[in-house]
């Protein structure tokens, strides 16, 4: 009888604690130890393999039922960014943690996500783990030369240095790559930016990779929210992620990585998926175009020096000089071929769509302002021997909501956000950009359908996106999420000091609905609710 209710007991036991779970979590520290419920202590050690900032190990026979838990560095109990004490669950039937990350509280939430009546662009593989919302990736920088690059910014002006090895650390796991070029630009602020160039290797199919900052943006999160934005209206779109970054285990920052437009890489993760959505590598490459600043889409053929603001990154010009000539031979009038235009030549829809993006947001900084920062790509699995389908992709959003909206394009003052779009139609421009916007003149100027076809567009997209109640609900939550890092970017000093730097951590807290930007005149909520009402006002028909 003893020896059966000692069986019963060991089994009951057994099957109460039988659970091995893999604990890994990134440490700047030199010992790791993670706490089970307030009990037993377990080491945590670094993989063999690697030597850097993440621990990993399996932890057996613990509680079946969730538990508590929380890590111990150096001998000392783990802290939030306000240095209080706290623990975090692991649920029942998980076997690992996510990457946890010393210090935060929450290592996965899902955000809120911006909803729109279409599909995701076709043709892309979508977000992956390498832009997965839910997580905050930790990039570690390591290498000989890193330590003078970041402390000296200018000594490289646009010359590359080589990092040994780069660490992005995700939710389920981690890419490392070695010899990655990189250049650095906007040295005006502390907070200067970073192009990563990864030879020989890729982090999930990208080989160009960019760490963004906006130091005149309080908030930070102007590309992140513009970027989630288009992707979720399914056209083609760059995509970004929040991050912290390290190099040579010294802090660096609270950055957007981003994806580079005008990158072949790029291009075959948005274009040449399968239809499992994964890069299909045989599927054919396009010819693709880097417009900067004064590149417009007149028909010049016996001038090529036109298309000069046009920079080839694969191809040549001649598929955008066919371009140019089907668009000058259009009737905008005859939806016929209107009609058989967007099928052989371009996609009207998603150039609708980028348009009223950037009215909408005020990007002085892309085509329609400036003629500037974007690509323009023709897509084999649309083309023919004779014809080529072409897209518009922006890029580089951090101009946007009143951020240096100056008297250059602002005519306007505090009223910049009420004024229609109609009032940048067949206009002769006087700014650096050149004086036409051929593409907006004739495709969304060119005929009263095409007119009313955009403004179905625009209104939409403040109807399911760009409104106050579900624009701030969205926002808000990416401000609760990014509170710890955000505080963290102003609690350290960067080795360099650049100029310019024009926030504090109390600006930039209140970045979203109180700190202004454009001279004073706007903060990123007064812009959005000004123009969406404005909107609203123009075409009520609509709403």
């Amino acid at each position: 009888m003893c020896k059966s209710i000692l069986l019963l007991l060991v089994l009951c036991l057994t099957s109460v604690y039988s659970r091995n779970v893999r604990f890994q979590v990134l440490s700047l520290g030199n010992k790791v130890q993670v706490r089970i419920d307030g009990g037993s202590k377990y080491t945590i050690s670094r993989p063999k393999t690697l030597n850097d900032i993440l621990f990993m190990s399996v932890v057996k026979n613990l509680p079946d039922a969730a538990f508590k838990y929380y890590y111990i560095v150096d001998g000392v109990r783990e802290v939030d960014i306000n240095g209080k004490t706290f623990e975090r669950t692991l649920e029942k039937g998980k076997s690992h943690t996510y990457t946890d990350f010393i210090g935060r509280k929450v290592t996965v939430k899902e955000l809120p996500a911006f909803s729109y009546p279409a599909e995701k662009f076709k043709y892309s593989v979508g977000k992956k783990e390498l832009f997965d919302d839910s997580y905050i990736p930790t990039i570690h920088i390591t290498g000989s030369k890193v330590n003078d690059f970041m402390a000296n910014p200018k000594k490289y002006k646009e010359n590359e240095v080589t990092f040994d090895k780069v660490y992005f650390y995700f939710k389920n796991g981690l890419s490392a790559v070695e010899n990655v070029s990189a250049t650095n630009k906007n040295r005006n602020t502390s907070k200067f930016q970073i192009r990563m160039k990864i030879n020989n290797d890729s982090v999930y199919g990208r080989t160009v990779l960019k760490l963004r900052n906006s130091g005149e943006d309080p908030l930070n999160l102007r590309q992140y929210i513009y970027g989630n934005m288009i992707y979720n209206l399914g056209m083609p779109s760059i995509k970004s992620v929040m991050v912290r970054v390290y190099y040579n285990k010294q802090p660096f920052g609270f950055y957007t990585l981003q994806e580079e437009a005008t990158s072949k890489s790029f291009i075959q993760n948005e274009f040449n998926a399968n239809s499992e959505k994964e890069v299909d590598n045989s599927k054919s490459i396009g010819y693709l175009q880097d417009g900067t600043c004064g590149a417009d889409f007149q028909y010049h053929p016996e001038n090529m020096s036109y298309y000069g603001d046009f920079s080839t990154k694969i191809g040549d010009k001649t598929r955008l000089v066919k371009l140019c000539g089907a668009l000058d031979k259009l009737n905008t009038k005859n939806e016929k071929e209107v009609k058989e235009f967007e099928k052989k030549w371009f996609d009207i829809e998603s150039f609708h769509k980028a348009m009223a993006m950037e009215y909408l947001t005020g990007d002085w900084d892309g085509y329609w302002y400036a003629t500037s920062n974007y690509a323009i790509y023709d897509n084999p699995a649309e083309n023919t021997k004779t014809t080529f389908k072409h897209y518009f992709i922006t890029q580089d959003h951090d101009e946007t909501w009143g951020v240096g909206l100056g008297e250059t394009h602002n005519k306007y003052g505090a009223d910049f956000p009420k004024v229609s779009y109609k009032t940048m139609l067949n206009k002769k421009w006087n700014t650096t950009g050149g004086p036409t916007r051929t593409l907006v003149d004739k495709l969304i100027a060119g005929s009263p359908a095409l007119q009313t076809r955009f403004e179905k567009t625009l209104t939409s997209i403040v109807k399911y996106m760009y409104n106050p109640s579900t624009f701030d609900k969205i926002v808000r939550a990416y401000m609760d999420r990014f509170r710890d890092d955000m505080i963290w970017d102003f609690s350290f000093e960067r080795k360099y000091k650049g100029p310019s730097d024009y926030w504090d951590l109390d600006k930039c807290l209140k970045g979203y609905d109180e700190t202004k930007v454009g001279s004073g005149l706007f903060t990123l909520k007064s812009f959005m609710t000004d123009r969406a009402n404005a909107v609203k006002k123009e075409f009520p028909n609509y709403f």
